[in-house]
């Protein structure tokens, strides 16, 4: 009987590495095929629908005049040519850029540059006339990133009074009413006796706030920059409705408003002006100075100023003599004017224009700036409440910031104003200007 040995297989032979590296590119390359495809689908969409719109016969809703039947069958396309030549040859979609592009080319035939560029004629033309719906015929505007400011008044009290804490929402400073009183006497005489007085001012917090109400649409629409529009809004017109309430702030009659300079001021040092005469501007202004200082409120050039609205400003300074001497512009001109010595700061917040002035109602003020206090919770809030719920004036009544798709922004500051001596400010009343 024979044994039957087994014989052994053929050793592997090692596949080249150029081949490997082929086979394994291919078996990739299938595998990955399908999840390219799908992948690549919305762009090669995106690209088919765009060159279908420039190759489209219809191309929608056009300037009249300017159809398939005057710029061809591929009108869209034919502008886009059109203003990129303009771009590219002179850096401009500008209607006249363009036109001066088409005649430049050579390959623009006769049968397609004419109707190509009465189009941009009437894109012109249009254009200058203030008809903007042929704007669209070009390209989509850009908005530039500066606002043209809205011009405002000008806020001054918090840039020369003194700002203080009141965390509690609400202090009381204690003055000193009265003072005792000295005697000379005989080497047995009994000495006199006399008291000193005591009073309080009571300060507490009031309210300012500001609201706006913005869909939501907006907001989601403009990228953030309606919000922060309306809250940068918001902080400005609060700042000039504080100062205004600290220069003539009169409550009851301006409710929940803090009291200011104006209504501060002991009656006996505001008075009505004497005439917009340099004799009647000389006589007025010195005698603001005066009763300041002969209180004994220590007001020096280094610590009071003159608030004087731009108006009254002017009318100053074109004043002369008999001689022609410009008694006030001597003192007005320079980067600080100054009024006898006295820094001046203008603010239209005492032009007679603003309705809380009024006709006549014009002023100007001469005060102590240390004795401007102003106590703040130093806690301005600007809060956003999306879909919150706010009192509606022309309803009359609560609206519903989810029924109606919108965000309410709120500015909301707390503070009051004290003015430390009553004589420490002399208003004149009564100026037109």
């Amino acid at each position: 009987m024979e044994t039957q040995v087994a014989t052994p297989p053929p050793a592997a032979q090692p596949v080249p590495l150029a081949e490997l590296v082929k086979s394994v590119g291919e078996i990739s390359a299938k595998a990955a095929a399908s999840a390219v495809s799908e992948a690549m689908k919305p762009y090669q969409e995106k690209q088919n629908g765009l060159m279908e719109r420039f190759l489209a016969k219809d191309g929608g809703p056009v300037a009249v005049g300017f159809d398939s039947k005057t710029l061809g069958a591929y009108p869209i396309g034919r502008k886009v040519r059109a203003l990129a030549m303009a771009a590219l040859e002179n850096k401009s979609s500008d209607p006249e850029a363009a036109i001066h592009a088409i005649k430049r080319e050579r390959g623009w035939g006769l049968s397609v540059a004419e109707p190509t560029i009465k189009w941009l004629e009437h894109v012109k033309t249009t254009l200058l006339a203030g008809n903007a719906s042929a704007a669209g015929d070009m390209i989509m505007p850009e908005n530039d990133p500066e606002w043209i400011e809205l011009l405002r008044n000008n806020a001054v009290v918090r840039g020369i009074g003194r700002s203080l804490p009141m965390p509690r929402g609400a202090t009381s400073r204690r003055k000193q009413t009265g003072s005792g009183t000295a005697y000379y006497q005989g080497e047995t005489d009994k000495l006199t006796p006399s008291n000193q007085t005591v009073g309080r001012e009571n300060l507490s917090y009031k309210k300012l706030t500001a609201l706006t109400v913005v869909g939501n649409d907006l907001i989601r629409f403009s990228a953030g920059e309606a919000d922060r529009f309306v809250q940068e809004d918001l902080l400005k017109v609060a700042g000039l409705r504080e100062d205004r309430a600290f220069l003539v702030g009169n409550p009851p009659v301006d409710a929940g408003s803090p009291k200011g300079i104006r209504y501060w001021t002991k009656a006996a040092n505001v008075y009505g002006s004497a005439g917009t005469s340099l004799a009647n501007f000389q006589a007025d202004l010195t005698k603001a100075i005066r009763l300041v200082q002969a209180s004994n409120v220590p007001a020096t050039p280094d610590n009071s100023y003159f608030l004087v609205s731009p108006s009254t400003f002017w009318t100053m300074y074109a004043l002369a003599t008999t001689t022609g001497d410009m008694i006030f512009a001597q003192m007005l001109s320079g980067s600080q004017p100054r009024i006898f010595g006295f820094p001046v700061k203008l603010t239209t917040q005492l032009e007679t224009s603003n309705s809380f002035i009024g006709a006549n109602g014009g002023m100007i003020i001469f005060c102590y700036a240390p004795g401007l206090e102003i106590h703040d919770s130093f806690q301005r809030t600007v809060a956003t409440y999306v879909g919150g719920a706010y009192y509606d004036p022309a309803l009359a009544a609560v609206a519903s910031g989810i029924s109606n798709d919108e965000t309410v922004i709120t500015v909301i500051a707390e503070h009051d104003f004290l003015q430390v001596y009553d004589t420490g400010a002399s208003v004149i009343t009564g100026y037109a200007t």
